[in-house]
């Protein structure tokens, strides 16, 4: 079933330059960048900037990774009046989401050998340049969404944006609640080899979030450049209640609770010069600091078992760039420094009785420093190359349960060529190496009371390296557009599942399990059907096919690597009726699957196809009123576990157990007020 999804998404994407129309608002086009005034985006109604950058023609959003150590490789492909946000505890979507569309000027996409513009490895970026008005101007927003089984997602947030001449100040403050509809309540049964059933349980893990979120941002003018000043505060607090009801072959009641704490602090700041007419500067400045603790409960009958996770983390960031362009040549050289610790002390008591854990207390401290050099030629009307070089030194020191002390080094070339054949064609080609970096929680043992396993911290762990060769087609037809993707992975270092050896037993743990090599083929597409008679109907679609194939340590067999994704796709659809002041639509996600291959089990997550609907009413430029449903096809998220007495391959097969969880369908509203701009 999940096959026949994806191939009919497939086959829209390929299907879609027949429906060719005329583009909806004319665009301008200048050295390397298309721009797109607010009339370009005034049949779609948008509310927000995110609202534009949907029907934006071959782009698609791409958060980049947060989680990576250090500036470099943590963007994502948007720029806020032609650069980066400065931190990075927030996703693009929540900045782009509050910045009201009446307060967009335009939005550009950039293309490689724009002056000025650091691409940051991306093909396309969109540039959203936003008015300069001498003006308070806001968003106040609420929101409620209520579940089948009482459960309620409350949400409040204002923005404001004051425009002195070019000092800007900008505040933002949130308080809300979410409710995960990929756990709820259902069933948790174990079965033997042959489906006899050796435990039957009603099961129920509802859970969610209550976050506290502020953050504020400064723009003034400073000695003949621009600075930038940016902080943020996050409180999130994550509950789970647990229930686990026994009823065959004895009955049994088990309860447990989950509870975690983390803060967020951010500070950051940017400033950047002109050194006359073709060079400039950029100094980034960045400090993230986090704070987590966690308590897991679970109870039966007289005995209690009790594990306490307390960790505090941190990250400095110092980064300088130089950048110029004269003619066709554009250069920038540049490098950064960063500091990252954690600190972390995982405990676990059965019945107030100690339990050891392996590297259970540990300091991870690592000093890193990367220098590069990108470059870009404009080598004809139709024809851009970049080339660029990125060195990367780190030292790494480990203290606590075990010590360790290693020095890394690694070069990271990347090349990537450009061709519009045609004003509507682009074709492009891209080899790059990259390398992981470590995740610094892989170095600490801990303990699931949930799925009843303990893993091991990992001292020995190196990071996983890849060449990567990609090749990209893009065609535009009027509004609408069609991307294709083909992209090959040879990874060395993989890092995955392995057994850790520790005080004479055998744990679950991550760590380098050899070579592997990955296989993807993307398509992307935005389809305007006004030339089929659907006037103001818009289908997007994306579609993500993924090969990967990998050694297993505990059998020795070729598998795909852990969490590797086999099928993503999805589908929009969104009709404006601007005469009436409505836009209603929908969104279809096809199920998705995932497999870990753990030293004594495999565990399957799979969760269900989902429809999304939603319909909203402007009854003027400043008011917003949307209902919404979701998860309406009321999809399971089904988890498997395949168990084994012992390492997979050299052990028979124990039982597998099934935990089937839905929170339901539920529906809500939202209502958004801008004033002011």
């Amino acid at each position: 079933m999940r096959l026949h999804h994806a191939s009919f998404a497939l086959g829209i994407l390929l299907a879609a330059p027949a429906l060719a129309f005329p583009a909806a608002a004319q665009d301008t086009t200048s050295e390397g960048r298309t721009a797109y005034t607010p009339e370009y985006f005034a049949r779609v109604q948008p509310t927000t900037a995110f609202d534009m950058l949907a029907i934006l023609p071959g782009f698609r959003l791409v958060e980049g990774n947060t989680d990576v150590r250090g500036y470099s490789g943590a963007a994502g492909n948007i720029l806020i009046d032609g650069q980066r946000p400065v931190g990075k505890a927030e996703t693009l979507e929540d900045m782009l989401k509050r910045i009201p569309a009446a307060r967009v000027a335009r939005i550009e996409l950039v293309r490689p050998g724009t002056p000025g513009i650091d691409m940051q490895g991306f093909a396309l970026l969109a540039n959203v340049v936003l008015r300069s008005d001498s003006r308070l101007a806001g968003r106040v927003e609420a929101e409620n969404a209520l579940y089948r089984h009482g459960y309620s997602a409350p949400r409040g947030s204002v923005q404001l944006d004051l425009d002195r001449g070019g000092h800007v100040l900008n505040f933002f403050g949130a308080l809300y609640r979410t409710i995960d509809d990929e756990h709820g309540f259902g069933t948790r049964d174990r079965f033997a080899a042959d489906g006899t059933p050796l435990r039957l349980a009603g099961y129920a893990q509802p859970e969610g979030e209550t976050v506290i979120k502020t953050s504020a941002g400064y723009r003034t003018p400073l000695f003949g450049g621009t600075l930038r000043l940016n902080g943020l505060f996050k409180d999130v607090r994550m509950f789970a209640d647990i229930g686990y009801d026994i009823r065959f072959p004895e009955p049994e009641t088990i309860t447990g609770s989950e509870r975690n704490h983390t803060r967020t602090w951010e500070a950051g700041l940017r400033y950047e010069r002109a050194l006359g007419a073709a060079d400039d500067i950029e100094l980034v400045a960045n400090h993230r600091a986090e704070r987590e603790t966690g308590i897991d409960r679970e109870i039966s009958g007289t005995s209690s078992d009790l594990a306490d996770e307390r960790a505090t983390s941190s990250e400095s960031i110092l980064r300088a760039a130089w950048r110029h362009h004269r003619g066709a040549l554009a250069l920038e050289i540049g490098g950064e420094g960063a500091i990252n610790i954690l600190d972390s002390r995982n405990l676990l008591f059965e019945d107030d009785v100690a339990v050891p854990l392996p590297n259970a207390q540990v300091r991870v401290e690592e000093h890193r420093g990367e220098f590069f050099a990108n470059s870009s030629w404009t080598l004809g009307p139709h024809l851009t190359a970049e080339a660029g070089i990125r060195y990367e030194i780190s030292r790494l020191a480990q203290k606590g349960d075990s010590d360790l002390a290693k020095s890394l080094a690694f070069i990271k070339p990347r090349a990537q060529l450009n061709w519009a054949p045609g004003a509507h064609d682009e074709i492009r080609l891209l080899v790059e190496r990259e390398v992981g970096q470590l995740d610094f929680d892989d170095f600490v043992g801990a303990a699931s009371l949930n799925a009843g396993t303990i893993s091991a911290g990992n001292r020995d762990l190196e990071p996983e390296t890849l060449w990567r060769a990609e090749a990209a087609y893009e065609h535009r037809f009027g509004a609408g557009s069609v991307v294709l993707t083909a992209r090959r992975e040879w990874i060395s270092d993989l890092v995955d599942q392995l057994p850790i050896f520790a005080d004479g037993a055998i744990y679950d743990g991550v760590g380098n399990i050899g070579s592997a090599r990955r296989d993807e083929l993307e398509a992307s597409l935005k389809l305007p059907l006004d030339a089929a008679g659907l006037k103001d109907v818009l289908v997007t679609a994306d579609a993500t096919a993924r090969r990967s194939r990998a050694t297993d340590p505990s059998t020795g067999e070729r598998r795909r690597i852990s969490k590797d994704v086999p099928i993503e796709a999805k589908i929009s659809l969104t009709h404006d009726l601007p005469a009436w002041h409505l836009r209603w639509g929908g969104r279809f996600v096809v199920a998705e699957e995932e497999r870990s291959f753990k030293i004594e089990e495999i565990e399957t997550e799979r969760l269900g196809e989902r429809l999304d609907l939603f319909v909203e009413y402007k009854p003027d430029a400043r008011w917003t009123i949307r209902l919404f449903g979701r998860n309406l096809t009321d999809s399971a998220a089904e988890r498997t576990r395949d168990i084994y007495t012992g390492i997979r391959g050299d052990s028979a097969f124990r039982y597998r157990e099934v935990r089937t969880l839905r929170s339901g369908r539920y529906a809500g509203i939202n209502i958004q007020r801008s004033f002011g701009g």
